[in-house]
């Protein structure tokens, strides 16, 4: 929904500026990649470039991008982690003279425009629970969080007014932001590095958007995030005053959630509910909230559910078995997508050779 509304913000600016283009570079862990292209594929002045993590998505999420061959998309499975990918987007952000040869643009969530957007999801959600006349009751949320874009979003919605009780982070075993709120503030990089699990799209080491909630929490101090940050990239560790992991851990709760608890929660909601199958990352969600949700709480807890079933087939057998996992039915578009002809590029982890590609597409493209 955030980035079908920022495609067509995108497109309907450039209409204003004749002769402007924009050059999107972008990163995801799965999911947000695919949406990114849908928003933006056959938009006028808008090249896409979407990276990923080769062999690091379900095939399901590779296919929903590279399925995609509209002229103004290009896809790029990168041979590293989501965080690399990361890192290239930004490295092609501060290298400002590439940033100005190819006008760069954000389309994922370190975009504010889709924060901005994700913002109504919350409200809408409120609305839709909250019987009319009961203005000011107050709803939880449980939100599966990779990089901290779609919570921040209830942040700031709650901020503006929205009655809130609680705002849950859940997180996979890479649990970076667990353990900051639950652990006095240890923001520290995983030294194994980030491990695969069943839930790709939330397997990140570094949160982009989480800067921007300790920004908040630090008063709004541009010179304290500055030095907390320039120490967590040299060292790897973030070391926060007390009085900021304080700020943080009132507006917000954390849990982790492993591998297997994934399973059971699939397997339990499938049972409970009628045939109801989860996403591993909207299961996330739920048991997170069932962890963090205070005993004999009447106060409605709306958990975020993040994609389809369909997209894991993996998960769906090993949570429900061989038998009632086949009976499942895969719904239009997802299951004609290995029909579809593809088209990706593969790029080694190397920023130099990444922007060299960028370049020579839109060359090729006329749009340099």
């Amino acid at each position: 929904m955030a980035l079908q509304f920022l495609g067509n913000l995108f497109e309907q600016l450039l209409s204003t500026r004749p002769g402007k283009k924009i050059t999107v570079v972008g990163a995801t862990s799965g999911d947000t990649g695919s949406s990114a292209i849908h928003g933006l594929r056959g938009k006028k002045g808008v090249e896409c470039f979407i990276m990923y993590p080769e062999g690091r998505t379900s095939r399901t999420q590779e296919l929903q991008m590279i399925s995609v061959t509209d002229p103004n998309i290009h896809n790029i499975s990168l041979r590293g982690t989501f965080d690399d990918c990361q890192a290239t987007v930004k490295a092609c952000f501060n290298d400002h003279k590439f940033n100005k040869e190819i006008g760069i643009a954000a389309v994922n969530s370190i975009n504010w425009a889709r924060i901005l957007a994700q913002m109504v999801y919350y409200v809408h959600a409120y609305l839709r629970v909250v019987p009319a006349g009961s203005a000011g009751q107050k709803v939880s949320f449980s939100v599966p969080t990779g990089n901290f874009g779609d919570i921040l979003a209830g942040f700031y919605s709650k901020q503006m007014g929205l009655p809130v009780e609680q705002l849950i982070v859940a997180t996979n075993r890479n649990d970076i932001l667990h353990r900051f709120f639950s652990k006095n503030g240890d923001y520290t990089l995983a030294k194994e590095g980030v491990a695969e699990t069943l839930t790709p799209s939330m397997d990140i080491g570094v949160s982009s958007n989480f800067e921007r909630f300790l920004f908040h929490m630090g008063d709004n101090d541009a010179s304290q995030m500055k030095t907390l940050m320039d120490n967590f990239e040299a060292t790897g560790a973030l070391t926060p005053p007390d009085s900021l992991v304080e700020a943080s851990r009132f507006h917000m709760d954390s849990a982790a959630v492993a591998d297997n608890e994934v399973l059971e929660t699939i397997s339990d909601v499938y049972k409970r509910g009628d045939g109801y199958v989860l996403d591993p990352h909207s299961a996330i969600g739920v048991a997170a909230a069932r962890k963090q949700r205070p005993a004999g709480s009447t106060t409605p807890m709306i958990c975020l559910a993040c994609a389809h079933w369909a997209k894991f087939p993996d998960a769906n057998q090993a949570a429900l078995g061989k038998e009632a996992s086949s009976t499942l039915v895969v719904p239009e578009p997802l299951a004609s997508l290995h029909q579809l002809e593809t088209r990706v590029s593969s790029q080694p982890y190397d920023v130099p050779t990444v922007q060299a590609f960028i370049k020579e597409t839109l060359t090729k493209r006329g749009s340099l």
